[in-house]
């Protein structure tokens, strides 16, 4: 049996991640002024700095319908869909709507974890089907994995919704089945960096994902991620907030995930 493998561009997969991984992902749309956004992400971040306003929508069951019926076509017997959670976003409901119709069978997973946190979860995913898991063995254990993720963001001038911040403070927060939940706040980005540290530190995880979003902040989530590094044992990868989380983190955000090593 032949599974093929779907998500959405919240969890943030580069399109050369998700081609390694044999993975097909779904766009979620943006629009900034009003009109669909297709450009580059530095220019999405300018655009939001200048005020300009963005939305997202969840992917239509036509889009997810297309992936399947894409995945159907290029062999596969079935389909495992892995997005962020349901309690967030309703982007797993349009998938499963899109899997009555699907050519193969489809499961959707809806896990507990949100932006980097769901391509983490793919992987788990790629790696317990490629080690013979059926797929809802595969979605238990991408559960597992989901359960075991930590994370935490900075944020400054948010534009609401799903993330509520304001300048000139960083609020120091975390994403959990309730949404962005507020941790902490700081008059610096450097001091919202090292509060940061010290929690991720405290949980003394193997792995660790340090993401940013516009190119101001960068220098803040290398700081960051050079801090975490220093810890023994610890590995740090990064990655980049694309506009379908940006959009509601606002272009001045930066933070990570963090999970134990796999067993």
């Amino acid at each position: 049996m032949t599974v093929a493998l779907c998500t959405d561009s919240s969890s943030l997969l580069t399109p050369s991640a998700a081609a390694e991984l044999g993975v097909d992902v779904v766009d979620v749309p943006v629009t900034l002024g009003g009109r669909p956004f297709d450009g580059t992400i530095d220019r999405f971040y300018e655009r939001m700095r200048d005020g300009v306003v963005t939305t997202t929508s969840q992917p239509s069951p036509g889009a997810f319908l297309d992936a399947f019926e894409r995945a159907a076509a290029s062999g596969a017997t079935s389909v495992l869909s892995v997005h962020l959670d349901r309690r967030i976003s309703g982007v797993a409901l349009s998938a499963q709507i899109a899997a009555s119709e699907a050519p193969i069978p489809v499961l959707v997973a809806s896990l507990p974890t949100v932006s980097f946190g769901v391509a983490v979860c793919v992987r788990a995913a790629r790696a317990a089907l490629a080690g013979g898991a059926s797929p809802r063995e595969t979605v238990a254990e991408a559960t597992r994995v989901a359960d075991t993720l930590g994370n935490v963001f900075a944020a400054r001038s948010a534009p609401g919704g799903r993330v509520v911040s304001s300048a000139p403070e960083w609020a120091v927060q975390r994403f959990d089945s309730a949404g962005a939940q507020p941790v902490s706040t700081h008059e610096t980005a450097e001091e919202a960096a090292e509060a940061m540290a010290r929690t991720i530190r405290f949980h003394a995880p193997a792995l660790i994902a340090v993401g940013h979003a516009a190119r101001e902040v960068e220098a803040h989530a290398d700081w960051l991620a050079h801090d975490l590094l220093r810890a023994p044992g610890g590995t740090v990868e990064r990655y980049r907030v694309l506009p379908s989380v940006g959009a509601h983190t606002g272009p001045d955000t930066f933070g990570a995930f963090w999970w134990p090593v796999a067993r």
